[in-house]
Protein backbone atom coordinates (compact mmCIF):
# COMPACT_ATOMS: atom_id res chain seq x y z
CA UNK A 1 0.00 0.00 0.00
CA UNK A 2 1.72 3.56 -1.26
CA UNK A 3 1.38 6.24 1.26
CA UNK A 4 -0.86 9.17 0.60
CA UNK A 5 1.07 12.56 -0.50
CA UNK A 6 0.99 14.93 2.18
CA UNK A 7 -1.38 17.90 1.26
CA UNK A 8 1.33 20.11 0.90
CA UNK A 9 2.92 18.66 -1.48
CA UNK A 10 0.07 18.54 -3.66
CA UNK A 11 0.21 22.72 -3.41
CA UNK A 12 1.99 24.78 -5.86
CA UNK A 13 5.79 26.47 -4.42
CA UNK A 14 3.80 29.98 -4.25
CA UNK A 15 1.11 28.31 -2.43
CA UNK A 16 3.06 26.10 0.17
CA UNK A 17 5.40 29.35 1.20
CA UNK A 18 1.77 31.14 1.85
CA UNK A 19 0.84 28.27 3.91
CA UNK A 20 3.96 28.12 5.61
CA UNK A 21 3.81 31.77 6.25
CA UNK A 22 0.30 31.80 7.33
CA UNK A 23 0.94 28.97 10.01
CA UNK A 24 4.08 30.55 11.54
CA UNK A 25 3.12 34.05 11.58
CA UNK A 26 0.57 33.47 13.97
CA UNK A 27 2.31 31.58 16.05
CA UNK A 28 5.32 34.68 16.29
CA UNK A 29 2.61 36.57 16.85
CA UNK A 30 1.27 34.31 20.47
CA UNK A 31 4.81 34.70 21.47
CA UNK A 32 4.97 38.31 21.68
CA UNK A 33 1.76 37.97 24.04
CA UNK A 34 3.21 34.95 26.02
CA UNK A 35 6.89 34.21 25.54
CA UNK A 36 9.09 31.79 26.56
CA UNK A 37 10.40 31.93 29.76
CA UNK A 38 13.44 31.10 31.90
CA UNK A 39 17.24 31.13 30.65
CA UNK A 40 18.07 32.26 27.16
CA UNK A 41 19.94 29.01 26.67
CA UNK A 42 20.17 26.18 24.45
CA UNK A 43 17.06 24.66 25.25
CA UNK A 44 15.18 28.18 25.03
CA UNK A 45 16.14 28.56 21.73
CA UNK A 46 14.78 25.13 20.59
CA UNK A 47 11.59 25.72 22.37
CA UNK A 48 11.37 29.30 20.47
CA UNK A 49 11.60 27.30 16.97
CA UNK A 50 9.58 24.74 18.86
CA UNK A 51 6.51 26.85 18.96
CA UNK A 52 7.20 28.33 16.02
CA UNK A 53 7.01 25.77 13.62
CA UNK A 54 4.63 23.22 15.35
CA UNK A 55 1.69 23.44 12.90
CA UNK A 56 3.87 22.06 10.58
CA UNK A 57 4.04 18.66 10.40
CA UNK A 58 0.52 18.63 10.50
CA UNK A 59 -0.31 20.89 7.86
CA UNK A 60 2.33 17.99 5.36
CA UNK A 61 5.37 19.44 5.48
CA UNK A 62 7.31 16.20 6.70
CA UNK A 63 10.38 17.06 6.68
CA UNK A 64 10.31 20.08 9.28
CA UNK A 65 11.67 18.65 12.84
CA UNK A 66 10.44 22.25 15.10
CA UNK A 67 12.84 21.98 18.05
CA UNK A 68 15.49 20.17 17.17
CA UNK A 69 18.88 20.80 15.83
CA UNK A 70 20.00 19.93 12.43
CA UNK A 71 22.37 16.93 12.02
CA UNK A 72 26.14 17.26 11.57
CA UNK A 73 27.36 17.68 8.36
CA UNK A 74 30.12 14.98 7.70
CA UNK A 75 33.73 15.89 7.70
CA UNK A 76 35.25 17.37 5.01
CA UNK A 77 32.11 18.96 4.10
CA UNK A 78 31.00 22.47 4.80
CA UNK A 79 26.99 24.03 4.52
CA UNK A 80 26.61 26.71 2.23
CA UNK A 81 23.74 28.23 1.19
CA UNK A 82 23.53 30.56 -2.26
CA UNK A 83 21.49 33.49 -1.18
CA UNK A 84 19.63 35.73 -4.10
CA UNK A 85 18.50 39.23 -2.94
CA UNK A 86 15.67 41.62 -4.50
CA UNK A 87 17.82 44.64 -5.08
CA UNK A 88 21.27 43.14 -6.56
CA UNK A 89 22.20 41.13 -9.61
CA UNK A 90 23.72 37.38 -9.24
CA UNK A 91 24.12 34.79 -6.68
CA UNK A 92 26.00 35.47 -3.39
CA UNK A 93 26.69 32.63 -1.09
CA UNK A 94 27.19 32.24 2.71
CA UNK A 95 28.95 29.32 5.26
CA UNK A 96 27.70 28.18 7.96
CA UNK A 97 28.71 25.88 10.87
CA UNK A 98 29.23 21.47 10.29
CA UNK A 99 26.67 21.56 13.94
CA UNK A 100 28.90 19.13 14.96
CA UNK A 101 30.02 19.27 18.79
CA UNK A 102 32.29 22.57 18.44
CA UNK A 103 29.38 24.44 16.58
CA UNK A 104 27.62 23.28 19.77
CA UNK A 105 30.01 24.34 21.92
CA UNK A 106 30.16 27.90 20.09
CA UNK A 107 26.32 28.37 20.71
CA UNK A 108 26.50 27.30 24.57
CA UNK A 109 29.39 30.01 24.60
CA UNK A 110 27.46 32.93 22.55
CA UNK A 111 24.45 32.35 24.72
CA UNK A 112 26.27 32.59 27.92
CA UNK A 113 26.19 36.38 26.91
CA UNK A 114 22.71 36.20 26.96
CA UNK A 115 21.70 37.34 30.53
CA UNK A 116 19.17 40.39 30.43
CA UNK A 117 20.33 41.97 33.80
CA UNK A 118 24.42 42.24 32.51
CA UNK A 119 22.72 43.33 29.51
CA UNK A 120 20.55 45.93 31.62
CA UNK A 121 23.54 48.37 32.79
CA UNK A 122 24.82 48.27 28.93
CA UNK A 123 24.15 51.69 27.26
CA UNK A 124 22.34 51.68 23.94
CA UNK A 125 25.52 51.29 21.48
CA UNK A 126 27.12 48.86 24.08
CA UNK A 127 23.86 46.62 23.97
CA UNK A 128 23.52 47.55 20.06
CA UNK A 129 27.25 45.62 19.43
CA UNK A 130 26.72 42.86 22.21
CA UNK A 131 23.16 41.93 20.94
CA UNK A 132 24.96 41.66 16.91
CA UNK A 133 27.87 39.55 18.26
CA UNK A 134 25.36 37.11 19.64
CA UNK A 135 23.32 37.28 16.52
CA UNK A 136 26.01 36.63 14.35
CA UNK A 137 27.30 33.80 16.41
CA UNK A 138 23.81 32.00 16.58
CA UNK A 139 23.36 33.02 12.80
CA UNK A 140 26.91 31.41 11.66
CA UNK A 141 26.10 28.18 13.88
CA UNK A 142 22.53 27.96 12.40
CA UNK A 143 21.09 25.20 14.29
CA UNK A 144 18.05 24.46 12.48
CA UNK A 145 17.78 23.03 9.38
CA UNK A 146 15.39 25.71 8.51
CA UNK A 147 13.54 28.82 10.35
CA UNK A 148 16.45 30.24 11.69
CA UNK A 149 16.00 33.72 10.79
CA UNK A 150 12.42 33.33 12.36
CA UNK A 151 13.67 32.37 15.26
CA UNK A 152 16.48 34.32 16.12
CA UNK A 153 14.68 37.54 15.75
CA UNK A 154 12.04 36.41 18.31
CA UNK A 155 15.05 34.97 20.79
CA UNK A 156 16.74 38.44 20.35
CA UNK A 157 13.80 40.53 20.44
CA UNK A 158 12.66 38.80 23.70
CA UNK A 159 16.25 38.87 24.77
CA UNK A 160 16.40 42.74 24.25
CA UNK A 161 12.93 43.32 25.53
CA UNK A 162 13.59 41.16 29.12
CA UNK A 163 16.85 43.87 28.88
CA UNK A 164 15.25 47.05 28.40
CA UNK A 165 15.27 47.66 24.77
CA UNK A 166 13.31 47.26 21.93
CA UNK A 167 14.49 45.91 18.88
CA UNK A 168 12.20 46.71 15.79
CA UNK A 169 13.05 43.66 13.45
CA UNK A 170 10.17 44.99 11.61
CA UNK A 171 11.52 47.76 9.79
CA UNK A 172 13.55 45.62 7.89
CA UNK A 173 11.02 43.78 5.76
CA UNK A 174 8.80 47.04 4.70
CA UNK A 175 10.89 46.86 1.34
CA UNK A 176 12.91 45.00 -0.87
CA UNK A 177 16.38 47.57 0.02
CA UNK A 178 15.81 47.25 3.85
CA UNK A 179 15.38 43.54 3.22
CA UNK A 180 18.43 42.96 1.21
CA UNK A 181 20.67 45.33 3.72
CA UNK A 182 19.44 42.83 6.89
CA UNK A 183 20.64 40.04 4.66
CA UNK A 184 23.62 41.40 3.10
CA UNK A 185 24.29 42.27 6.90
CA UNK A 186 24.04 39.59 8.43
CA UNK A 187 25.71 37.45 5.53
CA UNK A 188 29.04 39.50 5.69
CA UNK A 189 29.29 38.61 9.62
CA UNK A 190 28.67 35.15 9.49
CA UNK A 191 30.61 34.52 6.76
CA UNK A 192 33.77 36.44 8.54
CA UNK A 193 32.96 33.58 11.51
CA UNK A 194 32.88 30.81 8.51
CA UNK A 195 36.05 31.89 6.94
CA UNK A 196 38.85 29.52 9.27
CA UNK A 197 36.29 26.29 9.65
CA UNK A 198 35.18 26.22 5.75
CA UNK A 199 36.40 22.66 4.62
CA UNK A 200 36.40 22.57 0.67
CA UNK A 201 38.23 24.66 -1.22
CA UNK A 202 34.86 25.51 -3.62
CA UNK A 203 33.25 26.85 -0.77
CA UNK A 204 36.31 29.50 0.27
CA UNK A 205 36.32 30.58 -3.21
CA UNK A 206 32.70 31.48 -3.17
CA UNK A 207 32.38 33.33 0.16
CA UNK A 208 35.39 35.26 -0.61
CA UNK A 209 33.68 36.44 -4.03
CA UNK A 210 30.53 37.21 -1.74
CA UNK A 211 32.66 39.35 0.48
CA UNK A 212 34.27 41.04 -2.00
CA UNK A 213 30.82 42.02 -3.74
CA UNK A 214 29.18 43.09 -0.48
CA UNK A 215 32.42 45.07 0.90
CA UNK A 216 31.20 48.04 1.77
CA UNK A 217 28.04 47.72 2.67
CA UNK A 218 26.98 48.00 6.51
CA UNK A 219 28.01 45.56 9.45
CA UNK A 220 25.41 44.27 11.56
CA UNK A 221 26.51 46.24 14.25
CA UNK A 222 25.85 49.24 12.72
CA UNK A 223 22.78 48.87 10.51
CA UNK A 224 20.77 47.84 13.98
CA UNK A 225 21.41 50.73 15.36
CA UNK A 226 18.70 52.00 13.38
CA UNK A 227 16.50 49.14 14.93
CA UNK A 228 17.59 49.46 18.81
CA UNK A 229 16.09 51.68 20.78
CA UNK A 230 15.93 51.52 24.91
CA UNK A 231 12.29 50.68 26.17
CA UNK A 232 12.19 53.65 28.38
CA UNK A 233 12.80 55.96 25.19
CA UNK A 234 9.70 54.38 23.40
CA UNK A 235 7.43 54.88 26.49
CA UNK A 236 8.47 58.30 26.60
CA UNK A 237 7.03 58.65 23.27
CA UNK A 238 3.98 56.73 23.51
CA UNK A 239 3.00 56.64 27.28
CA UNK A 240 1.03 58.91 28.35
CA UNK A 241 2.96 60.58 31.50
CA UNK A 242 1.19 58.38 34.08
CA UNK A 243 1.58 55.32 32.13
CA UNK A 244 5.37 55.61 31.85
CA UNK A 245 6.33 56.90 35.37
CA UNK A 246 4.41 53.65 36.31
CA UNK A 247 6.62 51.35 34.23
CA UNK A 248 9.33 53.53 33.96
CA UNK A 249 9.91 55.62 37.23
CA UNK A 250 13.50 56.90 36.12
CA UNK A 251 11.52 58.90 33.34
CA UNK A 252 10.19 61.31 36.00
CA UNK A 253 12.84 63.85 35.61
CA UNK A 254 12.50 63.68 32.01
CA UNK A 255 8.82 64.72 32.49
CA UNK A 256 9.98 67.43 34.79
CA UNK A 257 11.81 68.58 31.92
CA UNK A 258 8.99 69.09 29.72
CA UNK A 259 7.09 71.00 32.29
CA UNK A 260 10.01 73.54 33.07
CA UNK A 261 11.01 74.07 29.79
CA UNK A 262 6.83 74.90 28.49
CA UNK A 263 7.21 77.37 31.85
CA UNK A 264 10.84 79.03 30.86
CA UNK A 265 9.52 79.48 27.32
CA UNK A 266 6.42 80.64 28.24
CA UNK A 267 8.12 83.03 30.23
CA UNK A 268 10.27 84.21 28.17
CA UNK A 269 8.12 84.73 24.70
CA UNK A 270 4.89 85.76 25.96
CA UNK A 271 2.06 85.94 23.10
CA UNK A 272 4.69 84.08 20.81
CA UNK A 273 3.40 80.45 20.41
CA UNK A 274 5.40 79.62 17.84
CA UNK A 275 8.40 80.24 19.59
CA UNK A 276 7.19 78.77 22.19
CA UNK A 277 6.78 75.69 20.75
CA UNK A 278 9.70 75.80 18.96
CA UNK A 279 11.93 75.86 22.11
CA UNK A 280 9.89 73.45 23.96
CA UNK A 281 10.74 70.64 20.70
CA UNK A 282 13.91 71.86 20.76
CA UNK A 283 14.31 70.35 24.54
CA UNK A 284 11.79 67.60 23.94
CA UNK A 285 14.65 66.29 20.86
CA UNK A 286 17.51 66.89 23.61
CA UNK A 287 15.84 64.61 26.14
CA UNK A 288 14.95 61.92 22.90
CA UNK A 289 18.05 61.85 22.14
CA UNK A 290 19.34 61.50 25.66
CA UNK A 291 17.43 58.85 26.23
CA UNK A 292 17.99 56.67 22.66
CA UNK A 293 21.41 56.71 24.05
CA UNK A 294 20.23 55.29 27.31
CA UNK A 295 21.46 58.11 29.53
CA UNK A 296 18.26 59.75 32.12
CA UNK A 297 20.06 62.06 34.22
CA UNK A 298 20.07 66.24 34.28
CA UNK A 299 17.92 66.36 31.01
CA UNK A 300 17.20 70.52 30.93
CA UNK A 301 20.13 71.94 29.59
CA UNK A 302 19.15 75.55 31.06
CA UNK A 303 17.87 79.18 29.80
Amino acid sequence: MQNKPSAANALTAEQRQQLEADCTFKRVVELELDPVRGNFDAAHLKEVNRRIFQDLPGAGFDDVTPGEFRKPVPDGLDWMKQRGLSTVDGPFYVAYSRMDEAATARLDKALEGAKPDELRSLKTAEFTAQLARIYAELDYVHPFSDGNSRTLRTFTKQLAKEAGYEVDWERFSRSEVERDLLYIARDRSVNELAKPHVQHENTMRKILHTQARLDGNRALPDLLRDAVRPSRAVAFELLSEREALKEYPELKEAYKTMHTAATYFALKMPGNLGAQEAGIQSVMNHVQNRLDAGETAKFFPGP
